[in-house]
């Protein structure tokens, strides 16, 4: 603390000797002018002292008057946006007397992280003479990324002619922008029908196959068909449809894998899909008051447990917009160590972009203490190899539902394993 108090003073001891220099310079022009011209004593001489003289006088004012007051305003719209959309930034800038600059730069301060989203300087502007007491601009960032930014301030700077006295100004706005995981709305919780191959999977409602049917009803007009009752319409002699016990009290924990196997473009891309899956999940449970909970697990770990309502909500997402792969940890340890806190009766539902023998061996124990397990495996593409196969068809073998993804949405991109 001392000794960025004595640089602080350092800095200004020095601020205020170049600007004595700067200051004897200008006298020290005009006097040389001065004398030439009575030396000479011809017109020109003189026109150039009188030429000479209105420029020291200018730049002496300019040295000696304050930049001014200036009211910063910075409109973003809302503070919360989606993935992938675009944020639109409005500066206004407001003087409350005119005051005489040559040029006005103006450049609204972020964090690194959300300047690199937006092409070079285009969060800065110059503004050339005027008399307006009111000036605007706009900046566009086209593509928002996940993640929580901070935007801190405006920059004001400008100078004389020749650059010799500058005044910089900077008014801090602080204001924060979450930028949350895209997310796909979910018309049908769709799960996958395995066929006789075990390798070509369709479409199919998951909620339904994950909830106990309760009955049956005659069938009306905009009931889905896949939820029709063959059986009972065969001995009904009419269209009759499942019934199914309600919503609530179903219990769905999300576990996401934190972490990924390489930095390479394939996984980070296919660790952002699952990221919208697990949010797609939870906006989707919320929307049908179900339970939910969310475990983030690589180095670190971060547990939310079975809830609802939208103050749940807002936290897992919120968590979910800041969190960045990790390169590093063990999701299978991090199971382990936490897999007794898992709710009885809880579906648990893992999603990742890996799937190794460590994390097969803690499926194999889970299912084995009878844990609904639904496994999604976000597809890597070409980088997926024959072991990974292996474990994934190995996953049904023992009683976990496996699904590929190549999208975070549950209802589309739905791909067979093809890797190798």
């Amino acid at each position: 603390m001392r000794f960025r108090r004595r640089q602080t003073r350092l800095h200004l001891i020095w601020t205020s000797i170049k600007f004595v220099l700067k200051a004897l310079f200008v006298i020290g022009l005009f006097v040389a002018v001065f004398s030439y011209a009575m030396f000479q004593g011809e017109f020109v001489s003189w026109f150039l002292f009188y030429s000479m003289a209105t420029l020291v006088i200018l730049m002496l004012l300019y040295s000696i008057i304050p930049l001014g007051s200036f009211e910063v305003t910075r409109n973003t719209g809302e503070g919360v946006k989606p993935s992938g959309s675009e944020m639109k930034a409005e500066v206004t800038i407001r003087r409350k007397w005119p005051f005489p600059f040559l040029y006005l730069t103006v450049e609204d301060e972020m964090e690194e992280g959300l300047r690199k989203q937006m092409p070079p300087h285009a969060s800065k502007m110059i503004f050339y003479p005027t008399i307006k007491k009111e000036l605007q601009f706009t900046y566009v960032i086209p593509e928002l990324k996940r993640g929580k930014y901070k935007l801190f301030g405006v920059h004001l700077s400008t100078s004389d002619m020749f650059g010799l006295f500058k005044k910089r100004k900077f008014v801090p706005i602080e204001s924060d922008l979450l930028v949350y995981p895209q997310y796909h709305e979910i018309e049908r919780w769709t799960a996958y029908e395995k066929h006789e191959s075990e390798t070509m999977m369709a479409s199919q409602d998951f909620v339904e196959d994950m909830t106990s049917i309760a009955g049956a009803r005659e069938y009306v007009p905009g009931d889905k068909l896949t939820s029709i009752d063959w059986k009972v319409t065969a001995r009904a002699n009419k269209l009759m449809t499942k019934e199914f016990e309600e919503y609530i009290g179903q219990n769905f924990l999300v576990v996401l894998n934190n972490h990924v196997p390489d930095d390479l473009f394939s996984s980070m891309d296919a660790y952002e899909k699952g990221v919208e899956l697990v949010t797609s999940i939870i906006m989707y449970a919320n929307k049908k008051h179900l339970q939910v909970g969310l475990w983030t697990m690589g180095k670190e770990r971060k547990l939310f447990h079975l809830d609802k309502g939208e103050d749940h909500q807002k936290n897992m997402v919120t968590h979910l917009s800041q969190i960045q792969p990790d390169l590093e940890g063990k999701f299978a340890t991090k199971l382990y160590e936490t897999e007794e806190q898992i709710p009885s009766g809880a579906t648990l539902i893992i999603v990742s972009v890996e799937l190794t023998d460590e994390m097969l061996h803690r499926v194999k124990i889970l299912v084995s203490r009878r844990i609904q397990v639904y496994f999604a495996l976000m597809n890597k593409g070409n980088e997926t190899d024959l072991w990974e196969r292996k474990r994934f068809e190995e996953l049904r073998r023992i009683g976990a539902e496996a699904y590929l993804l190549s999208g975070g949405n549950l209802d589309e991109n739905v791909t067979s394993y093809e890797g190798g």
